[in-house]
Formats: structure tokens, sequence, C-alpha cells
């Protein structure tokens, strides 16, 4: 018997591996879920220009209805408080030390022309006083002071002329009288002086010729290279100086500028910290945008002490009797297979009893950022030309609802399992066709279609054929 069993196995799994080529209906269906949406929701967003700390004190409920200037969100202030009267006291305090500046560097400016005409000046002098010297003064006072000691030795010379004659004079008497006497001592004392006289004039003429002179020829060119040195320096580094004090002037400016900026960014920020409802309908949290309702760790944001995102809408208002629209966001499968005005079925979660059409209205070309496709549907249930919602169905924005299409139908296809197909290079495709003698031969074909574990052959099978297929 147990034999009898595993023989009837065996004889079972062979047939399970070979099948009949029949045709049968052949179709593919895409199911996914559709939100509906306002058209032109009132999207709520902080886009500050500075503040970063939106905390929140207060928002209203989601699902709430709110008026128009109704408060929505309300946000702790108190630290931006403190920041715009910090930010005041900074431009204030600023604008008192950039006065001080200016006036500096207006003094700056004045002081470095006449520091320039200064060193121009001293260089002048001092260069007009070295040709003078070396071209006139020098020899005039050489020539001075030779004239000075010849007069010197002159004086001196006559001193003791004058002195040799009142002796010779006086000798040829026998008696000298007591005037003679008197005028001789005198007139020795006169030679002995312009002796005295002369000899101190010769050294400091001597002095006047060997060191004076050119001690001051010395001093006189050390002046005018000094005087050229501080003027090159002056003329180069105190427009530098002047430079460098016009950009940090300037630096001052911007700062002044960029703080004032600043202030004025965060007292417009300040008109941020309670946002108000821009028309009447219904406060959602969580965005309705682009065809998506997110809201995600919003959920946990959107409470007090909690703090909103910059920029990305967190909330939304719908306006009261806004437009309303059905959009999905698909997989690019289900983009590919969807074409404009093909119908599909809907259903409502929680009421399939109501039958529902829906048409493909527009697929978008390209993915959104998350790599899926939007898909804009309408609703169809015509009443008098009209679209109507049935009345037992209460809509809101937000709703789901699920949607079916059959994107490809034949009414008699050939169909294999999908692991029945081999890639046979070149983008050619090969199914093991059973022959008379029982083996397998391998039979190009042509594949369509996937739906589920079935794949559409175009050509190269025939009714009646058995296909083997791989475990």
């Amino acid at each position: 018997m147990k034999a009898t069993a595993i023989l009837a196995a065996s004889i079972a799994a062979a047939q399970a591996a070979e099948i009949t080529i029949e045709p049968q209906p052949f179709q593919i269906e895409r199911s996914f879920t559709a939100t509906l949406l306002p058209t032109a929701p009132e999207l709520i967003s902080v886009d500050p220009e500075a503040w970063s700390d939106f905390t929140i004190e207060t928002i209203v409920p989601h699902g709430n209805l709110v008026k128009k200037g109704d408060v929505l969100v309300k946000f702790d202030r108190e630290a931006l408080d403190r920041k715009l009267e910090d930010s005041r006291r900074a431009v204030e305090s600023r604008a008192l030390s950039l006065a001080s500046q200016e006036l500096g560097f207006a003094k700056l400016q004045e002081e470095t022309a006449l520091k320039l005409d200064a060193a121009r000046r001293a260089q002048r002098d001092a260069a007009e006083e070295l040709e003078y010297f070396t071209k006139i003064g020098r020899k005039a006072q050489e020539d001075d002071t030779a004239n000075d000691l010849e007069s010197s030795e002159q004086r001196l010379a006559a001193a003791k002329e004058e002195l040799k004659q009142l002796k010779m004079m006086y000798d040829a008497d026998d008696l000298t009288e007591q005037t003679e006497e008197i005028i001789l001592k005198r007139q020795e004392f006169a030679v002995k002086s312009a002796e005295t006289g002369y000899r101190l004039f010769a050294l400091s003429a001597k002095r006047t010729l060997e060191v004076a002179l050119p001690r001051r020829a010395e001093a006189l060119e050390a002046a005018a290279k000094t005087t050229a040195i501080e003027l090159e320096k002056a003329e180069k580094n105190l427009p530098r100086a002047l430079e460098t004090a016009k950009l940090e002037l300037d630096a001052a400016r911007t700062a002044a500028a960029r703080e004032k900026d600043e202030l004025a960014d965060l007292e417009k920020d300040a008109a941020l910290m309670e946002i108000k409802a821009p028309a009447d309908g219904v406060f959602y949290h969580g965005s309705l945008d682009d065809g998506r309702w997110t809201l995600g760790d919003l959920a946990k944001a959107l409470v007090k002490s909690g703090k909103v995102p910059m920029v990305r809408p967190f909330a939304t208002v719908v306006p009261t009797e806004a437009e309303l629209a059905l959009v999905a966001q698909v997989e690019d499968a289900t983009a590919r297979s969807l074409k404009d005005a093909l119908k599909g079925s809907m259903t409502a979660a929680g009421r399939e009893d109501i039958a529902l059409t829906v048409t493909v209205q527009d697929v978008a070309g390209v993915p959104a950022g998350d790599g899926r496709f939007r898909v804009d549907l309408l609703p169809e249930w015509p009443e008098e030309g009209k679209l109507e919602w049935p009345a037992d169905l209460d809509v809101a924005p937000g709703m789901n609802f699920q949607c079916q299409f059959i994107v490809h139908h034949e009414d008699a296809a050939i169909t294999v399992p999908v692991k029945a197909l081999r890639p046979a290079g070149e983008g050619t495709w090969t199914v093991q066709v059973k022959q008379a003698d029982g083996k397998g031969e391998a039979r190009p074909v042509s594949r369509g279609r996937i739906s589920g574990d079935k794949v559409e052959i175009l050509g190269g099978l025939e009714s009646g054929q058995v296909v083997i297929v791989p475990d």
C-alpha cells in the first residue's frame, strides 16, 4: 500500500508540472486608495525671516469649524520678545558707535592730509638745507672762519707791532716816565690778550673746520635721508591706514545695516506668533496639498509645547463649500497601466453598498519626490447633469475611497504560469512544450502582460499543446 501511495503522489506531481493550453479569460486589475481633497485649500505654515522657535501655546483642535479671523495657532513669544528688546538696544548702541566712527574717519582724513603735507615739507626743507649747506653754506662758514682767524692773527700782529714801536720809542729816552710804563704794560696786556684770543680762535676754527662742519654735513645728510624715508612711509602707510579705517567703517556700516534688517525681520516674525483663519471653514491638522493629506509625525508636534516645522505647511483650513477633488498617489506599475478616461468602480469603506463609479482624468508624467505618480480622478453619479454625492453618504476632505480598474481584458487568451517562461537572450523567451515522445522542446514565444502568477502569451503556442512547468 505504501508503494502504491508513493507512485500515486509521483504521478500527481508530474501532472501538476504540466498544463494543457486552453484559451480562457485574462484580465489585469489595479486597485488603490484615493483621497478626497479640496482643490484650493488654505495651507497654514510659518515662513519666518529670522526667528526659528515656534512653540505652540494654543492650537484649535483638528476638525473644528472656524470663522475667518479666528486665532488658529498661538505661539509662545516670551523668548522672541526678549530677543526683540536685545536687538533694539543693540541697534541703538551700534548707531551711536557708528556715529563716533564716522566722525573719527572724517577727522582721520583731515589728519592724514595734514601729516602728508608735514612730511613733504620736512623732506623738502631737509633737502634744501642739505643742498644749501653743500653748495654754499659750508664754503661760506669755512671762508668766514678763515677770515676770522686771519683777523685774529692780524690783531695779534698789530698789537705786537705796536708794543714793539712803543718799546723802541721809549727805549730812546734814558728815563721812562710813569705814564709811559703804564702804556707799555697796557700794550703788553693787549698783546697777551691777542695771543690768547688768537690761540683760542685757532682752536675753535680748527674744530669748526674739522669737526663741526663735517658733523653738520652728516646731520643734514641724515636729516635729508630720514625725512625722505618718513615721507615715503607716510605716502604709503597713511593712505593705507585711511583705507583700513574706511574698510572698518564700511564693515561697521554693514553690521549696523544687518542688525537693522535683523530687527526688522524679527518684528515681521512677531506677526507670525498668532495665525488666524484666512476663511470660514474646517481646521485640519496636517497638509492637504498636492493630492495628499500629510500628517505623520505632525500629530505629535501639533499640541501644546510642540514645535511646528518651518516653511512646510503643517495645517489646513478647508473653506466652506470648497470644491473637492479625488486624488491618488500610485506606484509606477499602476501609473503605466492607467489611461485617461478609463472608467472603474469606487467604494467607501464601511459603505460598500453604495455603488460609485470613477473615471481617470489625468496621470502625472513624472513621479513626485517619493517616486509615486499623482492620478486625478472624477467620481461619477450624475444627477440632472451635475456631480452630486449620494445623500446618504457623508463625505469630508481627507476621506479615502478604494478604486478598482480593469486595465486589460481578453475573453480568450493563452496564458502560462510565469515560472514556465525562460529568457533566451536578446529579449526573447521560451517555454518547454511536451512532444509526443514525452520529451520537452524549447519553443520561442511572444510574451504579453502579467497578472498575478499568469503571463499572457501572444504568439508561439497553440490550444491543446502541453507546457512543462519547472518546479
